[in-house]
Parts: C-alpha cells; sequence; structure tokens
C-alpha cells in the first residue's frame, strides 16, 4: 500500500484511455467531466523528458497516431535543438512474424510490479540502447548505426537491465534468469530449477509493492557478474480474485501473504554473466525474514573488483543488516547495522556506489530518530562501514540526485520541518543546516529536479498548490536559467476562480502538530452556512499538506461551488515530524489518526460557518480504510464518507505492510480486532457508500464484502457499496463513475444550504 502509488489522489492527471478533449461548458462552473474528460484544458501534462547518459541532452519517445510516429527524440539544452535520435517503428522490421505465422498472443514484455513495461533501456554510455519492440529485445548502437535482434521467444519476459560495460542485457523468462550479448550470440539461461513457486532473479507481488523492489537482479560494476533474488513462495497462501464475467467464474489465483501467513523464504546468489554456477551468501542463521535491498561495493588496490551487499530485515523490520558477500573473514561480519527500539524503520533506497569502498545510504537512525539522513559508509580495514553524515539532521532527506565522489557534495530532495514546501538542497561532510540549490532559490513554489549524470546541468520542475507545473533546464554551478521547456497551465485555467487554501497547525502536546488545509472557494462569505468535505489518506509516513500542484485545486474547487468545504490533515503517524509523531500509531494503525481528523474537524466547527450536521468524509485505499473508521467509531463528527478500496481488517492485508505497523497478529489480537471496521459495523449511524474493483490485486474486494455482511448481521441499513468488474486498486478506466457516486453520495446526505444565513 504504497503511498505515492494511490492513483485517485492524482486525479488531475487521469484521463481515461482514449478519452477527447471536450469544449468547456461552462469555464466558470467545473464539472466532473472536465476534470476527466477536459483535463487537458486546465493542466496539460508536460512532455516527460530524461538525461541521456554521458551528454547534455534530453530524450523522450515521441509518438503519435496520424502520421503513424515512434521516435527517440533529443533536446541539446545549450542550443534548443531538437532532433531524431531513432526512429522506433523502423525497428519493427527487424521482429516481423514470418509468413502465416501471426502475432504470438503469449509473448511480450511485462513491468514489475505496479510499473508498465519499459520502452527504451539507455546502456551507461548514452550510445547505444535496447529497445522493446513487438515484445521482443533490439539492441541499437547510435555510434555505428547497427541495430541487432537480441530475443526471439514465444515466452514474456520482464525486469530487463543493461550491464554497467553495455556488453550485455539480462531479463527473467519463465521464472529463470537469462543474459544474452549485445553485439552476437543467443541469449543464455544462466539459472535453473524455477517453477511456479521457486522464482530465480523474478519478483513476487509482495516484494515490489512494499519493499519497493525494481529488479530482482543487479550487474557487478564490470559487468561480470550478476546478483539476483531468488524467491521460494511453496509456504505462501494463495488467494484466487473473483473474475464473475466468464462464464465459470473463474479468477487469477495469486500467492498473497496476509497478516501472518509464511513469507517467501528468500536468498541472494551470485552467477557469472558468462554462465556457472551460483554462489550463495551467506545471510546469517537463522535466516533473515526479508532481504530489503542489493547492492555493490567497488573494490580498491588488490581487492576483487567489487563485493555484493545484502541488506536484511527482520519479521518486525525494527532492524536492518548489511553483509558482504565473499570478502574476508572479517567482512563475514554486519557491515552496517540500523536499529529501533520501537516502530520501524522503512526500508531505505538502494545502497549507491559513491567511490571505492563506499556507498551511499539514507538512514533514519544515525541523527534525530525518524529523520532520513543521506550518509557516506566507507569500508575500514575490519569490514565495517564507518559513517559521514551528508545532509543535516532533524531534516527529511529524500532522494538522491546527484553525489561527486570527488568533493564528496551531493544534491537531494527534501521538504523543510517547518514547510509544506518540498525544495533541492545541497550538502556535503559537515552539513548542518539546508542550503537551497541555487535554481530553487524562489522559496514560493516546490521544486523537483533531475540532475544530468556530470552534475552540470539540472531539468527542474516548479509548482505550487495553485500553480501548475512549469519545466526549465537549469546550470548547477549558478542556477542559471538556461530555457524553459514545458508549462502545464491550460488556457481554461485562467477562466476559473480556483479554491483558495488556508494552512494551520494544532499542537498535540510536545509530540508534534496536526497539519490541515482547509479549501475555500473563491467567493467564499463566513456568513453563509457551508457542508464540510474532509478528503484523506493519513498512512504512516505519507504527507499531503505539501505546497504543490500534485493533488491540485480542480476538485476542492467543483466541490466550492456545491457549496462544500474541503479539509486535508495530516496527523499523528505522517512524515516529517520525527519517529514519536510517526510511531505513535504503532499497533493501532486508524485509532489516533481518526483521532486527529476529527480534531482538525472540531477546531474548523468553532468558526462558525460549517454546519456540523454536514460533515463528510472520503478517501481511497488507506485513505478508504479512515473512512470506514470516521463513519463507524466517530459518528458523532462525520455523517457521511465515500470509501474507495479501504481496507476494513487489517488481517485481511499483506504481511510486509501491516506487521511493520501492527505487529503479528498473534502477538497483538486486541490492536487487529479494535482497528477493524468490521468490528464497530453496528455502531454506524451515518451513510457510507463503499466502492471496489473485483480485480483489486492489493487490497481485496473481501475487505469490502466483510465489512458488508457485518452491516447486514447488525441490520444497519446506512450503507451504499458498488462492486467494479474486472478493475484493480485504481478501478481503471471508470474513474469518472467513482467520483460521479461520490459527489452523488454527498449531495443526497449532506445537500447544499438553500440560502445564506
Amino acid at each position: 500500500m504504497r503511498w505515492l502509488a494511490v492513483p485517485v489522489l492524482l486525479f488531475t492527471l487521469l484521463t481515461p484511455a482514449g478519452a477527447e478533449d471536450r469544449p468547456v461548458a461552462d469555464p466558470h462552473r467545473l464539472t466532473l467531466e472536465d476534470l476527466f474528460e477536459n483535463r487537458r484544458a486546465f493542466s496539460a501534462s508536460v512532455p516527460r523528458w530524461d538525461w541521456r547518459p554521458g551528454h547534455a541532452e534530453l530524450v523522450r519517445v515521441d509518438t503519435q497516431e496520424k502520421p503513424p510516429r515512434a521516435a527517440l527524440v533529443a533536446l541539446d539544452v545549450e542550443t534548443g535543438v531538437t532532433r531524431d535520435l531513432l526512429d522506433l517503428r523502423a525497428l519493427e522490421a527487424l521482429v516481423a512474424e514470418p509468413a502465416g505465422e501471426g502475432e504470438r498472443a503469449s509473448r511480450g514484455v511485462r513491468g514489475v510490479g505496479r510499473a508498465g513495461p519499459p520502452r527504451v533501456l539507455w546502456a551507461a554510455s548514452g550510445t547505444a540502447l535496447c529497445a522493446v519492440v513487438r515484445g521482443d529485445l533490439v539492441w541499437a548502437d547510435l555510434a555505428t548505426g547497427t541495430k541487432r535482434r537480441l530475443t526471439t521467444t514465444d515466452a514474456p519476459m520482464a525486469d530487463i537491465n543493461i550491464a554497467p560495460d553495455g556488453a550485455h542485457v539480462s531479463f527473467s523468462r519463465k521464472n529463470e534468469l537469462w543474459v544474452v550479448a549485445a553485439k552476437a550470440g543467443a541469449p543464455r539461461q544462466l539459472t535453473t530449477g524455477s517453477s511456479r513457486t521457486l522464482l530465480n532473479g523474478t519478483l513476487d507481488w509482495v516484494y515490489p509493492e512494499e519493499l519497493g523492489y525494481r529488479t530482482a537482479a543487479w550487474w557487478s560494476p564490470d559487468g561480470t557478474q550478476l546478483a539476483y533474488l531468488q524467491l521460494d513462495q511453496a509456504k505462501v497462501p494463495t488467494y484466487r480474485l473473483p473474475a464473475l464475467l466468464p462464464l465459470r467464474g473463474e479468477g487469477r489465483e495469486m500467492f498473497y501473504p496476509k497478516a501472518g501467513d509464511p513469507n517467501p523464504a528468500v536468498r541472494v546468489g551470485v552467477v557469472p554473466a558468462a554462465g556457472g554456477a551460483t554462489r550463495w551468501i551467506d545471510l546469517g542463521t537463522p535466516a533473515p525474514e526479508y532481504v530489503v535491498r542489493v547492492g555493490w561495493v567497488r573494490g580498491a588496490g588488490e581487492e576483487p573488483t567489487a563485493l555484493p551487499l545484502v541488506v536484511t530485515a527482520d519479521r518486525a523490520q525494527r532492524t536492518l543488516v548489511g553483509r558482504l558477500g565473499f570478502g574476508p573473514p572479517a567482512a563475514q561480519e554486519p557491515a552496517l547495522r540500523d536499529e529501533t527500539p520501537t516502530g520501524w524503520l522503512t526500508p531505505p533506497p538502494v545502497p549507491v556506489a559513491a567511490g571505492e569502498r563506499a556507498i551511499l545510504w539514507r538512514s533514519e537512525v544515525a541523527s534525530r530518530p525518524g529523520f532520513s539522513t543521506w550518509q557516506r559508509l566507507a569500508l575500514d580495514e575490519q569490514g565495517c562501514f564507518q559513517r559521514t553524515a551528508l545532509t543535516p539532521a532533524g531534516v527529511d532527506a529524500d532522494a538522491l540526485l546527484h553525489f561527486d565522489p570527488a568533493t564528496q557534495r551531493l544534491i537531494y530532495a527534501a521538504t523543510p520541518a517547518d514547510s509544506h514546501t518540498p525544495g533541492v538542497f545541497l550538502g556535503g561532510p559537515g552539513a548542518t543546516s539546508l542550503v537551497r540549490a541555487p535554481f530553487a532559490a524562489d522559496a514560493a513554489l516546490g521544486t523537483t529536479a533531475q540532475v544530468d549524470d556530470t552534475g552540470t546541468y539540472a531539468l527542474v520542475t516548479t509548482s505550487n498548490v495553485v500553480t501548475p507545473p512549469r519545466t526549465f533546464v537549469a546550470r548547477v554551478v549558478d542556477g542559471e536559467v538556461i530555457r524553459e521547456i514545458g508549462d502545464a497551465r491550460g488556457p481554461a485555467l485562467d477562466d476559473v476562480a480556483l479554491a483558495v487554501p488556508e494552512y494551520g497547525e494544532i499542537p498535540v502536546g510536545t509530540l508534534g502538530r496536526i497539519r490541515w488545509r482547509l479549501w475555500r472557494p473563491a467567493d467564499f462569505d463566513p456568513a453563509r452556512s457551508y457542508g464540510l468535505i474532509v478528503h484523506v489518506y493519513g498512512g504512516p509516513g505519507s504527507r499531503m499538506v505539501n505546497d504543490t500542484w500534485g493533488r491540485g485545486p480542480m476538485f476542492p474547487t467543483l466541490l466550492g461551488q456545491r457549496g462544500y468545504l474541503v479539509l486535508e490533515v495530516d496527523g499523528r503517524g505522517t512524515s516529517g515530524q520525527g519517529a514519536a509523531w510517526m510511531h505513535a500509531v504503532y499497533g493501532r494503525l486508524g485509532l489516533l489518526e481518526l483521532e486527529d481528523q476529527a480534531t482538525a474537524v472540531q477546531h474548523i466547527l468553532t468558526r462558525g460557518y460549517v454546519d456540523p450536521m454536514r460533515v463528510g468524509i472520503w478517501g481511497w485505499s488507506y485513505g478508504g480504510t479512515m473512512a470506514c473508521n470516521a463513519l463507524t467509531m466517530r459518528g458523532d463528527v462525520f455523517r457521511a464518507g465515500v470509501a474507495v478500496a479501504p481496507v476494513t481488517d487489517w488481517r485481511l492485508y499483506d504481511t510486509i505492510y501491516t506487521e511493520r505497523y501492527m505487529g503479528l497478529p498473534a502477538e497483538n489480537p486486541d490492536g487487529y480486532r479494535d482497528t477493524s471496521a468490521v468490528t464497530h459495523a453496528q455502531k454506524m449511524t451515518g451513510q457510507l457508500l463503499v466502492m471496489h474493483g473485483l480485480g483489486d490485486d492489493n487490497v481485496h474486494a473481501q475487505n469490502t464484502l466483510r465489512l458488508v455482511e457485518a452491516f447486514l448481521a447488525a441490520k444497519n441499513a446506512g450503507f451504499e457499496w458498488m462492486l467494479y468488474p474486472k478493475r484493480g486498486h485504481g478501478i481503471e478506466g471508470v474513474t469518472l463513475d467513482v467520483f460521479r457516486r461520490l459527489l452523488a453520495h454527498f449531495e443526497r446526505h449532506l445537500p447544499p444550504a438553500a440560502a445564506p444565513r
């Protein structure tokens, strides 16, 4: 249940496939069709550019239907000249099917986790690439103009990785790890022994979803070896997703460990790219519950070229241990350890090489607990990592954007603890305070960036909560803007009087502050009586009250035009205020968070312009869980709610996410019982609408059905429910229908006031 993956929270970026932009019927009064079928008129998608490795160029895939076109395009950031690098359609001739055979339905390239399949992957040199064409792989050398088909297969592939030296491409197929040389030769299978339950270099469902895995294979720096993950699911229970449209109603069976169930048994092996036996890394006894990260540490001098580093976690996810494989005897002991006595540790990013015998590591425990700090870890003679902090204590350092091994300076993303505005900052040894990057000097706008691999240029995107993104290129050294390359603002936005945000805080003892944002219509009149709708997520480590366009003001504006204010609240459990604030929710997910939502509502009610009988709440995924809890546990505050894809009983959700925050069901039976909306179904006095996709492989529709059954058993009639056939966690393709029902539910049960008081 990853926070950034909740699709509905980015509703201004959602458009049904094939939808056409439609004229704006009344530019001053928004409709749901405006938000979901005509959103480009208000906020267009900025073209996605990425840095070409080793070049001062941005690249993207440019496609159009009429006339047909698919080309890899490059933009020279200094001159602004755009040129075609490669005609991707021309590569299709290399994978044409034999006459009469037709397209093989079973062939294709699959994505990892929720990520879609790649179109193009660059070699580190930036002079060659691997393209996915009709389900096979094609190598294109842009320097020589040569092109070669790498695979010919009728089986799906996934997890494609190019070796650092560009000599080989690895991929998974039929649960085995394969490799193929870029210039000549047929693919070679590197691993054997896989089955339906044993996966070599192939990921299951739970590791990508809850540990953020994007690959199960990692090339050594010299391109001669591959470390890979082996997952044994033999003891993992299965769950069959309902598929009720086919004649027999037989759905797909998936391996899904629910809270308290056995996890996949995991180990890490290293195999030569040329083929040979796998060497398994000793991860200690007893075997660890999880492998959370795998990377490589470069050697120095007479040492081996590199050593694999494997970071493991215990089942409680309170201890992270890093071990180096195949080093001297001393290196078999843990090289690093992060642990916390209470709460949990969030899975860190993949370790990044930081020169010889050193990596970059993000830790939550090395400075003020609960704040993430980037560190440089250097191996000493005993095989242990010595740490140097590169970012200030008490600041949640987020994504690493660039690191210079020579100076040990880095560029990273962060949101200051006393701000709602994310920015880009500079760090290095001895950093004690935030230093904003020069191209992010406008503190009024949230800033994100991508930095080229030389650290010379930054692709910068700025926005705030009422200003759509703008993208430009700047020089890193002085922040000079070279050119603007994208502006998401649509012409129709100028005709809309956007809702106005107000920010506030409510102290919670000495623990921290409830942060809230209230959206009021542009014509707000404190003499009127408004309804209040709380938009909630609230999951551990999340943060809604940020000053970026991300979720946009469009839906709050629509609701404001219909007589509602919108409130968003970051309470206990959310990020940015340290471990004590975040870990306060441990073992009782959804209870303290709900109290903080109610506290914020009651604070707004004291102002007199909100009708206490017209307070609603809605959310998706964890937010849906919160909405269910609000209606079943705090009916004194919330009169109506809409829950989309909610967890209604934490025993029904997966091991890694649930146990990180709740512990094992056998050790916390009261917590699991008390946090379940099913337990409290008979107490609901308001009106709840629950919507769920029957094909949801993340939060199973079983959650909604169990809650419905509890309502029926309690003879509680204050609920409605909607199940969407085939649709997954994002209820894909019918988002407009979801929001039509959501809006109708609130307008029916929290009707707008007729006139000012």
